[in-house]
């Protein structure tokens, strides 16, 4: 059995060729893979693009890997067709899997293909994402806080929304063209099928990053009063809100601290960084210092995996304040470490983590709700422990890497067996 796959991302074997550091996002597709190739009977090729001028061909651990030239991009792009034509001449895939829906490459491919069948891996849709992306900011503050970074490139707010839109387009014509789509709760389910009524779905959990499996939360080797948020670089993620629960939650703890996962978006400390300043870190920066809290939000700076689960387990609590998610890898990742979590009831996330059992579930745009959901984390220890190890108990289930490879390879049979 000869799958492609198609990823936004590019793997790490070929990133090396080409001279890119790794990339640390997309490692839970890196443990799919790893997974996969040691099946017999499984032929794996994996395919995005690049910048480059020609089809780019790499093998390694029986693996096949191919950069498409083109590149990420909002736009659609036709001479991609004749590179995706190619690809499937030589490696003549029974099955094409595209993993996720929010580039046009895989509509490229799509329209390029004419006999393999092709199933669709919805990661998260962004034609829903574009309709909460500012979060309840006001518009009068986007307008207030557009910066000389966002003029040159025409990368405001509202702007940024707009090119969601686009990509919920491109989104929905890839989920109208598919033979199969899968997905792993009732919101991607529901969401796609208002698309495509006669949908074809399968349900397939995803497994994580490899070094996740092999460690445990403790409560005697974490800072206390720390809180950790995977990251916060745009509003869809919700960490304006989350200042608001830091204020509130200063005033009993003033030694806090809120970890950010990523670059630091605030930053002004010098003419680089002033430049660079985009709308939503202007706005985060005025929040910062209205409720006096420099001393209590630090940005990790971009993390790989050892370095982000190093900080999962030095955490009190870990938060997903998110406006919108489907399955969060990094509320997954939380819970199968066996962290206190907390996270907003939207999207899918209500299918992933049981309230009042495994963390706390609370509407985004209610603060002061998880504040105190926070404080009951920091004042009972035997709570945290107790619903951070029945978490993990259902993430160690839900993302197991022998059930998942084997739901994942009974899928691809079903579909290259099917009629239609």
């Amino acid at each position: 059995m000869k799958i492609l796959w198609i990823v936004n991302t590019i793997f790490p074997y070929p990133a090396k060729q080409i001279g890119l550091k790794e990339d640390c996002f997309g490692g839970w597709l890196n443990g799919l893979a790893d997974n996969l190739k040691k099946e017999q009977g499984i032929e794996l090729a994996i395919a995005t693009v690049y910048n480059c001028d020609e089809i780019k061909k790499y093998n390694d651990s029986n693996i096949t890997y191919y950069l498409i030239p083109g590149g990420l991009s909002l736009k659609y792009n036709k001479e991609q067709e004749k590179y995706w034509r190619d690809v499937q001449k030589e490696f003549k895939p029974d099955l094409v899997h595209i993993h996720g829906t929010e580039y046009a490459h895989g509509l490229a491919f799509i329209n390029a293909n004419l006999t393999t069948k092709v199933v669709v891996s919805i990661q998260g849709l962004v034609y829903r994402y574009a309709d909460v992306y500012l979060a309840n900011i006001p518009e009068k503050e986007v307008i207030r806080n557009i910066t000389f970074r966002d003029i040159v490139k025409r990368d405001n707010l509202f702007q940024a929304k707009r090119k969601f839109e686009k990509r919920g387009e491109i989104e929905k014509q890839i989920i109208k063209k598919a033979d199969a789509i899968i997905g792993r709760t009732t919101w991607d389910y529901a969401n796609a099928k208002a698309i495509k009524p006669d949908l074809v779905y399968y349900k397939c959990n995803e497994t994580l990053r490899g070094s996740f499996y092999q460690d445990e939360w403790n409560i005697n080797n974490i800072e206390r009063h720390s809180i950790f948020v995977s990251q916060g670089s745009y509003p869809i993620k919700g960490l304006h809100y989350m200042l608001e629960t830091l204020k509130i939650l200063k005033e009993k703890y003033p030694d806090i601290k809120l970890y950010v996962g990523g670059t630091n978006i605030t930053d002004t400390s010098t003419l680089k960084a002033k430049i660079k300043l985009s709308g939503y870190g202007k706005y985060l920066r005025k929040l910062i210092n209205k409720y006096e809290l420099s001393e209590n939000i630090i940005f990790t700076g971009l993390l790989d995996e050892k370095k982000m689960k190093e900080k999962f387990l030095k955490s009190n609590v870990f938060v997903l304040p998110s406006a919108i998610e489907n399955s969060s890898n990094s509320l997954g990742e939380a819970m199968i470490l066996g962290m206190p979590c907390v996270a907003t009831n939207t999207g899918g996330t209500t299918d992933i983590l049981e309230h009042n059992k495994e963390g706390f579930l609370y509407p985004y745009t209610e603060p002061a709700i998880c504040a105190e959901y926070i404080n009951r984390f920091f004042e009972n220890d035997e709570l945290a422990i107790k619903m951070g190890k029945n978490a993990r108990k259902t993430a160690m289930e839900r993302h197991n890497e022998k059930s998942n490879v084997e739901d994942t390879i009974k899928i691809y049979k079903t579909i290259i067996e099917s009629e239609e």
